[in-house]
């Protein structure tokens, strides 16, 4: 029997992970949610009985000593992943964790460093990686050549006090999309009036070392939500509509270009069984993904993918205007 546990069972758990583990669960029979964690027992024992798990703890470390599970999930708050993530690691379990892996590069690394001492995988769940228009994005342009990007992320009426939790998902999905590493991105805030100096639009213009050039909108005060994505490569111009959170661009919609020929149109909800939340943003993708690589045996660490993508995100975090790499 393959177990695991879950650890957090707030909001994001509820709509994106906890949906994924049940499916997975029906899908693969030899499969036990075994137990989920959270330090408040009411929203434990909710979690457990919404999405079939068998056993609810407040306490991580007694429910993984008690259950000794083949994986371990963490949707935790970004200023506790990294200790409890490090935790878990130390104990031998191979992990998938919400994103971002940590707030800065010294997080992550420690992060790093401690899934090599302990010899386990560990992953972290940027889902846009998984997302299936981006994987449909990504099959057609492997060929080709990425010339340059454009991300437009907007939200409605967002006053974090740190929205860079948020970029993070449009910063590593353009260096998913390019396949490379940024050489240097290049910042603009613009503060909103009436409101807290926290609050901004954030404009990227970034450099990567294929030469790719990428410009992403991060606007936290538009008015809509929506990400959509344009990408010309030396054939070819696409468009992405990505879904998520029942949008208005839900299904989703991928448009291939050649001239004025549009040679492919690809609708989100093609790609998937239903257009539940959890399948067309690719939660339920990257759970499976991380559940078969254990199973497997293959236990690479792919932390350090998301290392950069933190460092630029910490970079608006901090309100920088020149990254360089």
């Amino acid at each position: 029997m393959f177990k695991i546990c879950s650890i957090g069972c707030g909001n994001m758990a509820r709509s994106g992970h906890g949906p994924a583990f049940k499916k997975y669960a029906e899908t693969y029979p030899d499969t036990q949610l075994a137990a989920c964690c959270d330090l408040k027992i009411e929203n434990a024992e909710s979690f457990k009985e919404q999405f079939g798990f068998k056993k609810s703890y407040t306490d991580y470390k007694l429910m993984l000593n008690e259950i000794k599970p083949d994986a371990v999930c963490l949707i935790s708050p970004v200023d506790k992943t990294v200790d409890i993530a490090t935790q878990i690691l130390e104990m031998g379990y191979p992990l998938i964790l919400e994103k971002p892996p940590g707030r800065n590069k010294k997080e992550v690394k420690k992060l790093i460093s401690a899934a090599k001492e302990s010899g386990v995988t560990v992953r972290v769940a940027f889902n846009r990686r998984y997302t299936p228009l981006l994987a449909a994005l990504k099959e057609f342009t492997k060929n080709e050549v990425v010339r340059n990007i454009t991300y437009q992320m907007y939200r409605k009426d967002r006053r974090d006090d740190d929205f860079s939790t948020t970029t993070i998902h449009a910063i590593d999905a353009v260096k998913f999309i390019a396949d490379c590493d940024y050489k240097t991105v290049d910042f603009t805030y613009q503060q909103i009036d009436g409101e807290n100096t926290n609050v901004a639009n954030i404009y990227l213009n970034g450099i990567f070392e294929s030469g790719a050039i990428a410009q992403l909108s991060l606007v936290a005060m538009g008015g809509t939500v929506a990400e959509r994505i344009s990408v010309n490569t030396d054939v070819a111009t696409y468009f992405v509509e990505l879904p998520f959170w029942s949008n208005p661009d839900s299904p989703g919609k991928l448009t291939r270009l050649v001239g004025n020929n549009v040679t492919d149109t690809i609708y989100g909800d093609s790609l998937i069984d239903s257009t539940e939340m959890f399948l067309e943003s690719g939660f339920y993708q990257e759970n499976r993904d991380f559940f078969e690589a254990v199973r497997s045996g293959d236990y690479t660490e792919d932390v350090s993918s998301g290392l950069q993508s933190v460092e630029i995100a910490d970079c608006i975090r901090k309100r920088k205007i020149k990254y360089k790499k």
